[in-house]
């Protein structure tokens, strides 16, 4: 009965370990760290963030990217993938969602991937970039996703419901 148990135990321990191994990241829209030139142009309703009403400008926010394999054997997920969830419904507007990886010695930024919206309807759609399954090192460098949401006049929406890496 022991025996059983302990290999019981195990069995769940290692399956465990396992999928700790495929972890995703992600961040609502609204939780992002908004650029201090933009405060007051901005509004968040739940996990959107937008653009005020009547507003033209260009909101930025940035959404610092945490290793959720979380060991000090593995600091580099396997993530191929960056996806947000996000609205622009006109010509007269945009989204703009770029993965950056910081060198932690000497803060050398290099652009991973980028995600440029396409004029769409007022539905939240989810677009993506790829990139190689080898681009995450968290030994060596930090990493981060900006956002730049951008209206040129009054009437088009552009929101950002969600980001993530798988």
């Amino acid at each position: 009965m022991k025996r059983s148990y302990v290999l019981s135990l195990l069995v769940c321990l290692v399956s465990f370990a396992a999928s700790a191994q495929t972890l995703d990241w992600s961040s609502i829209g609204s939780a992002g760290v908004i650029d201090d030139s933009t405060l007051g142009l901005y509004s968040t309703n739940g996990a959107a963030l937008t653009i005020k009403t009547n507003a033209v400008a260009t909101v930025e926010a940035r959404y610092p990217v945490t290793n959720t394999v979380g060991t000090a054997f593995d600091q580099a997920p396997a993530w191929t993938t960056l996806s947000a969830a996000l609205v622009d419904d006109g010509a007269n507007g945009s989204v703009t969602v770029t993965l950056y990886e910081v060198d932690k010695c000497d803060g050398t930024e290099t652009q991973v991937c980028q995600i440029n919206s396409s004029d769409g309807t007022s539905a939240v759609e989810c677009e993506t970039c790829t990139f190689s399954s080898s681009t995450f090192d968290f030994a060596n460098n930090a990493y981060y996703i900006e956002v730049s949401l951008t209206r040129s006049t009054s009437t088009p929406t552009e929101a950002l419901y969600q980001l993530a890496l798988y």
